[in-house]
């Protein structure tokens, strides 16, 4: 007996995804900030604000993502995130202990409260293509009898995070050794 042949529904998908072009996210996105950032370990967002933290082999910072400013920094080289991805703040942020998301596990957000949603989809082990998918769309098939309206972002190959802040006012992609911020 022969095995069944099936038809892969997700190649014209992938093959989509893979065709387009690395751009911008569409209006009301915009780049505010970015940084190179050796040796990123690791960030989360404050809960309550567009502030970010970052933890890195050489330190900590706090950027606030509406602004793109750096507005606080240490250089401590033993920061470490514990065992439920926290770590303690500075700056603005001192004495809270932040969530992270980065080199040993987590998430950010993944979806904004009005509906921008983000897909990191692997096509090609390492490489993360970074999607952001527009309200009303869903990569996976048509919702709301639409076609799907996504935006590449990026393919990255040592990626730590990448999500919203809890507002989704804010947009971050942080790899090893870069951050990019977006807001509206």
């Amino acid at each position: 007996m022969q095995p069944q042949m099936t038809t892969d529904h997700l190649a014209p998908l992938r093959a989509a995804i893979h065709d387009r072009k690395i751009t911008a996210p569409p209006h009301p996105w915009i780049e505010i900030a970015r940084y190179c950032v050796a040796g990123l370990f690791n960030i989360g967002f404050h809960r309550d604000s567009e502030l970010l933290f970052v933890v890195s082999s050489s330190g900590r910072g706090v950027f606030d993502c509406l602004t793109g400013a750096k507005i606080a920094r240490d250089y401590a080289d033993d920061v470490l995130t514990d065992a439920y991805l926290e770590c303690e703040g500075i700056g603005p942020l001192a004495g809270m202990n932040i969530r992270t998301s980065g080199i040993s596990g987590g998430g950010l957000p993944v979806a904004s409260p009005d509906g921008w949603c983000v897909e990191t989809v692997t096509l090609s082990w390492p490489e993360h293509h970074l999607l952001l998918v527009e309200p009303g769309s869903w990569l996976y098939g048509e919702r709301y009898k639409q076609p799907c309206t996504f935006h590449k972002l990026a393919v990255e190959r040592e990626l730590r995070a990448f999500g919203f802040s809890w507002s989704g006012k804010s947009l971050v992609i942080a790899t090893s050794g870069e951050l990019v911020v977006y807001r509206r």
